[in-house]
């Protein structure tokens, strides 16, 4: 009788762990859904912005290029994301 009580209560921790994982997805597709609008509202204040104040010169579409870049975006999302993360969780 012990060892079926055993089990069960394995079987309750693993159910419990795996709704612990739903959770943990949801939020963390929320807060790269949050990152994502946060990166493109940015970037567009950015270089609206810059191109206001400046025109529309080769040096500010250089700089429009580098701010669109995927390696900015993705180093953005990647700490916004974390970021926001943790503060939906805790």
């Amino acid at each position: 009788m012990i060892v079926k009580e055993d089990i069960i209560n394995q079987i309750d921790k693993k159910m419990e762990e795996s709704k612990g994982l739903k959770k943990g997805f949801w939020a963390g597709l929320l807060a790269f859904v949050l990152a994502k609008i946060c990166h493109v509202l940015i970037s567009f204040a950015i270089g609206f912005t810059i191109g206001s104040m400046f025109g529309l010169t080769k040096n500010v579409i250089a700089f429009c290029k580098i701010i669109d870049s995927p390696i900015i975006g993705l180093l953005f999302l990647v700490f916004a994301t974390r970021f926001i993360y943790i503060k939906i969780t805790k």
